[in-house]
C-alpha cells in the first residue's frame, strides 16, 4: 500500500512547489504593476513637476545603492553586474523583443506626434524605468537573503540555549506566545519583499531590510526559546 501511494506523494509535492512558485511569481508580477501604477497616478499628482524625471531619477539612485554598499556578496562574486543583468533581461524580454521601445523611440522622434500620444508614451517610458527599479530591487533582496540566515542562526543558537535554561529552571510554557511567533516569522520574511518592491520613492535598502531581519530573527528566537520543553 505504501508503495501505491509513493508516486502519488511525489505528485503532490511536485504539485505544491509548483503552485508556491506560481503564486511567488503572481505576486512579484502584482508588486510590480502596483509600482508602475503608483508612479503613474504620482506622475499626474505628487511629483507632476518632474514628471519621468521622477522614474529616471530613481535609476539611478538605486543603481548608486547597489554601487556603494554592495560591492560584496556572499551569493554572487560581482553583485553590481548580477543586478544589471537582471534588469537587462527584464528589459529585453518585456521591452525589446515585444517592440515596445521602437515604437516609443518613433514616437518621440516624431515632431508631429500628438501630444496625447507623447503623454501616453512617456506613462510607458516611466513604466520602463520603474521596472528596471523593480529589478534592481529584486537583485538587492536575493542578495540581502545571507542576512536573514545570520540573523535567523544566531536567533536559534540563543533561543535553544535559552530553552535549556528555561527547561532546567522548571520554567512556564507559553504555548500560545509560541503559536503567535510561530505565525509572525513568515510575515517578517515576506513583508520587506513587499514593502521595498513596491515603495515609490527611492529609498535605501537596509532602511527595509536590516529591520525586516532583525524582527525575523526575533521570531525565530521567541520560536525556539518558547518550543516546549519535553517532546
Amino acid at each position: 500500500m505504501a508503495q501505491d501511494n509513493t508516486p502519488q506523494a511525489q505528485k503532490s509535492l511536485i504539485g505544491r512547489w509548483l503552485s508556491r512558485i506560481t503564486t511567488i511569481a503572481v505576486w512579484l508580477l502584482l508588486a510590480l504593476l502596483m509600482s508602475i501604477i503608483t508612479e503613474w497616478i504620482g506622475m499626474n499628482t505628487k511629483w507632476k513637476d518632474e514628471g519621468i524625471e521622477h522614474s529616471r531619477g530613481m535609476v539611478k539612485t538605486e543603481l548608486s545603492y547597489l554601487n556603494k554598499d554592495f560591492q560584496k556578496s556572499l551569493i554572487v562574486q560581482r553583485p553590481v553586474q548580477y543586478a544589471e543583468n537582471i534588469a537587462s533581461t527584464m528589459h529585453k524580454y518585456m521591452y525589446e523583443k515585444t517592440g515596445v521601445m521602437d515604437i516609443l523611440s518613433n514616437i518621440f522622434r516624431d515632431n508631429k506626434a500628438e501630444s496625447i500620444i507623447r503623454l501616453f508614451a512617456e506613462h510607458v517610458l516611466a513604466a520602463v524605468y520603474v521596472t528596471q527599479v523593480f529589478a534592481i530591487r529584486l537583485a538587492v533582496l536575493t542578495l540581502a537573503l545571507p542576512a536573514f540566515l545570520i540573523f535567523g542562526i544566531v536567533a536559534a543558537t540563543e533561543g535553544l540555549v535559552q530553552r535549556d535554561i528555561r527547561k532546567w529552571s522548571v520554567g512556564r510554557e507559553h504555548a500560545g506566545l509560541y503559536h503567535h511567533a510561530k505565525r509572525w516569522i513568515p510575515i517578517t520574511f515576506i513583508a520587506p519583499w513587499v514593502v521595498y518592491l513596491a515603495f515609490p520613492v527611492s529609498i535605501h535598502p537596509n532602511a527595509v531590510i536590516l529591520p525586516f531581519a532583525l524582527l525575523f530573527g526575533i521570531g525565530i528566537f521567541m520560536v525556539t526559546y518558547l518550543f516546549k520543553k519535553y517532546i
